[in-house]
């Protein structure tokens, strides 16, 4: 079995206090949460927030909450920090602004983990304007689904040939930022490895593993989903909800 984990920061840059914006009378990340709450193949879910305000919008789930300290540079780290009270060796990253993912690609993920160090989702680019989008982060592929790459740039590069003659060719993916670890994988990024500069570079801090020359799993969801990192995004989900999504 696994544990999901959610990292939860209450600030965000692009589109401030993001997770305690409330869509149709619930804050997102309650959203988010009541989503996990579904999943069958898990023990528990745990929030990780820094938070006093978040915690109590979650108050009467049935979670576990734990507060930690709000200089944390990222989710994985978020979680890295909670990580002692956990006796599950697989670990579930489920973003905070994710309240859209699909409760069976996450069950998806949690089988696949089981054979793996780390797993990740992604999900076939169908759009143009997507694919050159530098906030939809992009990953290339080797034969066996494991990530070659990760970008906000367009990648494969369509040097000579349309986007749509790429299309015939290969999936082109659009990354989904939820996550599988194995426990002692994840303590190795946090606590040990340096951040790399491709990822300083991208903003991507799951570059560290692949310069570090570890494999990521890509597991291909069934359904798209919408992180929520600015206005746009909000107004996705809120239409993808009134279009009867949940």
């Amino acid at each position: 079995m696994a544990t999901v984990v959610i990292p939860a920061r209450e600030k965000s840059s692009r589109l401030p206090n993001k997770l305690l914006i409330e869509v149709n009378g619930k804050p997102i990340i309650k959203w988010t949460v009541e989503n996990c709450l579904n999943v069958k193949n898990i023990d528990r879910v745990i929030v990780a927030t820094d938070s006093e305000r978040i915690k109590e919008a979650l108050k009467n789930l049935d979670i576990d909450i734990f507060i930690t300290p709000e200089n944390i540079k990222s989710g994985s780290d978020r979680i890295a920090y909670v990580l002692k009270y956990i006796e599950d060796e697989d670990i579930i990253n489920v973003q905070g602004d994710e309240p859209l993912v699909n409760v069976e690609d996450i069950e998806n993920l949690a089988n696949v983990l089981k054979n793996e160090d780390i797993t990740t989702l992604a999900y076939p680019i169908d759009k143009e304007e997507d694919f050159k989008n530098p906030n939809i982060v992009k990953v290339v592929l080797d034969k066996d689904n494991y990530a070659l790459y990760f970008s906000r740039s367009p990648i494969p590069f369509p040097r000579d040939i349309s986007f749509n003659e790429i299309k015939k060719s290969i999936k082109v993916y659009k990354h989904i930022g939820i996550y599988g670890y194995k426990k002692e994988i994840l303590y190795k990024f946090s606590y040990e490895l340096e951040p790399s500069p491709i990822e300083e570079v991208e903003k991507l801090e799951q570059l560290r593993f692949l310069y570090n020359g570890y494999k990521i799993k890509v597991v291909e969801a069934k359904e798209e989903t919408v992180g929520i990192d600015t206005e746009e995004d909000l107004r996705k989900f809120k239409l993808l909800l009134n279009q009867g999504k949940f």
